[in-house]
């Protein structure tokens, strides 16, 4: 496989990903052109091995894992949020036999590994306005998007997307 197509595969991997995690479709995702400068940043903040093995968690069970919670609020918000505990030892998912019971949530090899204080980032210049956020709560970026000026004057419709009742 060349380097291209494997860096495609990867990007298309993170966006099925982040979809099953933020409630949002694959398409949706692509609609807001920030998919490539997202998976590029979550690489080179925590690094290609630990994004991988965040993209192999349970979608369902995923937001435990402080990588795949970054992602969800860079998606969301457009902001890079370090992962809040780097170097935490998640014991659960480790214990099998044969393993020591602990594991570093982020692994060597990404700057978040390096500087685990570095403080957040606008990941964009459109991330801001492009943060799922804002479909989310049925309203436009204050004074970024249309319908532009006196946007926020009423307050958003928000519409009801619960299908049935969870049980």
């Amino acid at each position: 496989m060349t380097q291209e197509t494997t860096a495609g595969t990867e990007l298309r991997d993170f966006v099925k990903f982040s979809a099953a995690v933020t409630g949002f479709s694959e398409f949706d995702l692509w609609g807001t052109g920030q998919a490539e400068a997202y998976h590029r940043t979550a690489v080179d903040q925590v690094g290609q091995e630990s994004l991988r093995a965040a993209l192999a968690c349970d979608p369902s069970a995923a937001p435990a894992d402080p990588v795949v919670a970054s992602i969800i609020k860079l998606w969301y918000v457009g902001v890079w949020y370090g992962p809040e505990q780097v170097g935490r030892t998640d014991v659960a998912a480790w214990t099998a036999p044969g393993r020591s019971g602990a594991k570093p949530a982020v692994a060597e090899g990404g700057r978040a590994a390096e500087d685990p204080s570095a403080p957040p980032f606008v990941v964009s210049p459109d991330a801001y306005t492009e943060g799922l956020l804002w479909r989310a709560i049925g309203a436009h970026p204050s004074g970024a998007k249309a319908p532009g000026c006196g946007s926020w004057a009423t307050p958003p419709a928000v519409e009801d997307h619960q299908e049935t009742e969870v049980r």
